[in-house]
Protein backbone atom coordinates (compact mmCIF):
# COMPACT_ATOMS: atom_id res chain seq x y z
CA UNK A 1 0.00 0.00 0.00
CA UNK A 2 1.28 3.67 -1.33
CA UNK A 3 1.78 6.03 1.80
CA UNK A 4 -0.36 9.30 1.53
CA UNK A 5 1.40 12.05 0.36
CA UNK A 6 2.17 14.58 3.42
CA UNK A 7 0.77 18.46 1.68
CA UNK A 8 1.40 21.49 3.75
CA UNK A 9 -0.59 24.78 2.79
CA UNK A 10 1.04 27.87 3.39
CA UNK A 11 -1.32 30.63 4.05
CA UNK A 12 0.24 34.36 4.68
CA UNK A 13 0.23 37.57 4.08
CA UNK A 14 3.35 40.23 4.54
CA UNK A 15 2.31 40.16 8.25
CA UNK A 16 0.75 36.89 8.86
CA UNK A 17 0.92 33.28 8.15
CA UNK A 18 -0.43 29.73 9.15
CA UNK A 19 1.05 26.65 8.16
CA UNK A 20 -1.55 23.61 7.65
CA UNK A 21 -1.54 19.83 6.91
CA UNK A 22 -3.84 18.34 4.56
CA UNK A 23 -5.54 15.45 5.32
CA UNK A 24 -8.33 13.98 4.03
CA UNK A 25 -11.01 16.07 4.70
CA UNK A 26 -9.74 18.50 7.40
CA UNK A 27 -6.56 20.81 7.94
CA UNK A 28 -4.36 20.75 11.25
CA UNK A 29 -1.75 23.66 11.89
CA UNK A 30 1.42 22.31 11.95
CA UNK A 31 2.93 24.21 14.16
CA UNK A 32 0.45 24.82 16.36
CA UNK A 33 0.87 28.59 16.38
CA UNK A 34 0.31 31.52 14.00
CA UNK A 35 3.46 33.24 13.15
CA UNK A 36 3.14 37.04 13.49
CA UNK A 37 5.44 39.08 11.86
CA UNK A 38 6.43 43.01 12.70
CA UNK A 39 4.12 45.31 10.71
CA UNK A 40 4.68 48.53 11.90
CA UNK A 41 4.20 52.01 10.86
CA UNK A 42 7.64 53.53 9.23
CA UNK A 43 7.47 55.84 12.35
CA UNK A 44 7.11 53.09 14.47
CA UNK A 45 10.40 51.52 12.59
CA UNK A 46 12.80 53.75 12.46
CA UNK A 47 11.84 56.27 10.67
CA UNK A 48 10.24 59.68 10.98
CA UNK A 49 9.07 62.25 8.60
CA UNK A 50 11.62 62.26 6.12
CA UNK A 51 14.08 65.47 6.00
CA UNK A 52 13.82 68.78 4.67
CA UNK A 53 16.33 70.75 2.37
CA UNK A 54 16.10 74.17 0.29
CA UNK A 55 16.70 74.48 -3.28
CA UNK A 56 20.05 76.12 -3.71
CA UNK A 57 18.96 78.57 -6.60
CA UNK A 58 15.51 79.51 -4.59
CA UNK A 59 13.98 79.47 -1.38
CA UNK A 60 11.81 76.46 -1.90
CA UNK A 61 11.65 73.55 0.90
CA UNK A 62 11.89 70.18 -0.18
CA UNK A 63 11.24 66.76 1.85
CA UNK A 64 14.05 64.33 1.33
CA UNK A 65 12.68 60.74 0.07
CA UNK A 66 13.53 58.05 2.45
CA UNK A 67 16.13 55.45 1.36
CA UNK A 68 14.22 52.78 2.57
CA UNK A 69 10.50 51.30 2.95
CA UNK A 70 10.97 50.13 6.30
CA UNK A 71 7.25 48.84 6.40
CA UNK A 72 8.05 46.66 2.94
CA UNK A 73 11.69 45.35 4.58
CA UNK A 74 9.65 44.01 7.29
CA UNK A 75 7.78 42.02 5.05
CA UNK A 76 10.22 40.68 2.92
CA UNK A 77 12.28 39.49 6.61
CA UNK A 78 8.85 37.78 7.55
CA UNK A 79 8.81 36.04 4.34
CA UNK A 80 12.21 35.30 4.86
CA UNK A 81 11.42 33.66 8.38
CA UNK A 82 9.09 31.94 6.88
CA UNK A 83 11.01 30.41 4.24
CA UNK A 84 13.52 29.19 7.04
CA UNK A 85 10.91 27.27 8.48
CA UNK A 86 9.98 25.32 5.79
CA UNK A 87 13.61 24.67 4.58
CA UNK A 88 14.44 23.08 7.88
CA UNK A 89 11.01 21.39 7.58
CA UNK A 90 11.49 20.22 3.78
CA UNK A 91 15.38 19.00 4.98
CA UNK A 92 13.74 16.69 7.99
CA UNK A 93 10.92 15.30 4.84
CA UNK A 94 7.95 16.85 6.83
CA UNK A 95 6.31 16.93 3.96
CA UNK A 96 5.99 15.97 0.10
CA UNK A 97 4.13 18.84 -1.45
CA UNK A 98 3.24 22.23 -0.59
CA UNK A 99 0.80 24.69 -1.95
CA UNK A 100 1.31 28.34 -1.31
CA UNK A 101 -1.71 30.80 -0.70
CA UNK A 102 -0.30 34.64 -0.52
CA UNK A 103 -0.95 38.02 -2.03
CA UNK A 104 1.23 38.45 -4.90
CA UNK A 105 3.98 40.53 -3.52
CA UNK A 106 4.22 38.05 -0.50
CA UNK A 107 4.28 35.33 -3.21
CA UNK A 108 6.92 36.65 -5.04
CA UNK A 109 9.16 37.41 -1.36
CA UNK A 110 8.41 33.45 -0.35
CA UNK A 111 9.92 32.63 -4.23
CA UNK A 112 12.80 34.83 -4.16
CA UNK A 113 14.09 32.89 -0.54
CA UNK A 114 12.71 29.44 -1.01
CA UNK A 115 15.58 26.98 -1.76
CA UNK A 116 15.58 24.51 -5.00
CA UNK A 117 13.92 21.70 -3.20
CA UNK A 118 11.70 23.60 -1.23
CA UNK A 119 9.92 25.17 -4.70
CA UNK A 120 10.14 21.87 -6.44
CA UNK A 121 7.75 20.48 -4.41
CA UNK A 122 5.51 23.39 -4.85
CA UNK A 123 2.58 21.91 -6.35
CA UNK A 124 0.36 25.09 -6.60
CA UNK A 125 -0.16 28.93 -5.73
CA UNK A 126 -3.09 30.82 -5.47
CA UNK A 127 -2.00 34.76 -5.46
CA UNK A 128 -4.84 35.61 -2.74
CA UNK A 129 -4.78 36.99 0.75
CA UNK A 130 -6.44 34.67 2.54
CA UNK A 131 -5.34 34.66 5.89
CA UNK A 132 -7.79 35.78 7.96
CA UNK A 133 -10.27 32.18 6.82
CA UNK A 134 -11.14 30.04 9.48
CA UNK A 135 -9.59 26.45 8.73
CA UNK A 136 -13.12 25.23 8.13
CA UNK A 137 -13.50 28.41 5.67
CA UNK A 138 -10.32 27.45 4.05
CA UNK A 139 -11.22 24.19 3.44
CA UNK A 140 -14.18 24.76 1.96
CA UNK A 141 -12.27 27.73 -0.03
CA UNK A 142 -9.66 24.50 -1.45
CA UNK A 143 -12.13 22.32 -2.23
CA UNK A 144 -13.15 25.21 -4.78
CA UNK A 145 -9.89 26.18 -5.91
CA UNK A 146 -7.65 22.93 -6.03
Amino acid sequence: MRKPKKTWILVADGARARIFIKNHKSLNNVMGQDFVGENLKDSEAGTDKPGRGYESSNPTRHAYQPRTDWHQYHKELFAKELCEIIEKANEGAEFDELIIISPPKTLGDIREHLGKQALAKVTAEITKDITKLSEHQLMHYLEKEL
